[in-house]
């Protein structure tokens, strides 16, 4: 715990969540205001037809390794194990 009362992975998770609301409130006024060919998805799916596939492939992989490794799944015969 810091001297404030917050300790620093309750800051981060605040920065996490207002990181997170901002690109929301963005996207909405993107839509909006700029128009539907402004927003963070469209962005996005531009970006991903001009990449090169082998990026578009490592970019998948980190991800999904990231998902696995902080959602911590396992494959079924491991989770069973686990519950024995």
């Amino acid at each position: 715990m810091s001297k404030r009362g917050f300790s620093w992975s309750q800051i981060t998770a605040i920065v996490i969540v207002l990181g997170g609301l901002l690109l929301v409130l963005y996207d909405i006024f993107a839509l909006f205001v700029l128009g539907s060919e402004h927003t963070i998805s469209v962005v996005v799916n531009v970006w991903a037809f001009q990449a090169s596939p082998l990026l578009i492939f490592i970019c998948g992989s980190a991800f999904g390794g990231l998902a696995v490794h902080f959602l911590r799944w396992a494959p079924l015969e491991k989770q069973i194990l686990k519950k024995d």
